[in-house]
């Protein structure tokens, strides 16, 4: 049934094969039916194929239903009863827990004040001799790079 060879005629078959299942199941559009006619009547391995899965489907739902034999347990959950203090205890250590990993994460940060956007940002740890040098230290020369001889690395990456 399934295996059987057939011409694909540029995938027509399989789409009326389609087709024929999804008309059995009452999901075929009218135009998808239609064109679905026209292809059945020409093409009798298609017409055959649909024929055999109607008579299949029919038998299917022909045959009652059955209800199973064994019965199965059915599981429930037991409900856990807690007494209302120690539900209240519970609550009290999760939020002292939670209040305690708050206050601890915002000591542990230093403090620190917005930055000017204009200028660079300075920390009030700094100490005055460093920022009294810092005119100092932009006035120095700058010392020239060391020519770069080709097939060695660069001064510094060694």
């Amino acid at each position: 049934m399934a295996g059987e060879a057939h011409s694909s005629r540029d995938g027509r078959c399989e789409r009326a094969r389609q087709w024929a299942s999804l008309r059995i199941d009452g999901e075929l559009s009218e135009l998808e039916d239609a064109l679905l006619e026209q292809h059945l009547e020409g093409c009798a391995a298609c017409s055959g194929f649909a024929a055999r899965l109607a008579a299949t489907a029919e038998a299917v739902r022909a045959v009652p239903l059955e209800r199973p034999e064994i019965s199965y347990p059915r599981f429930e959950r037991p409900v856990i009863r807690l007494p209302v203090g120690r539900r209240v205890a519970i609550v009290a250590v999760a939020a002292a827990a939670a209040l305690g990993a708050f206050v601890g994460s915002s000591l542990q940060k230093p403090g620190s004040t917005p930055a000017p956007s204009g200028g660079p940002q300075l920390s009030f740890r700094t100490d005055q001799n460093d920022l009294r040098q810092l005119p100092h230290q932009m006035k120095q020369p700058v010392s020239p790079a060391p020519a770069h001889v080709p097939g060695q690395p660069p001064e510094g990456f060694v």
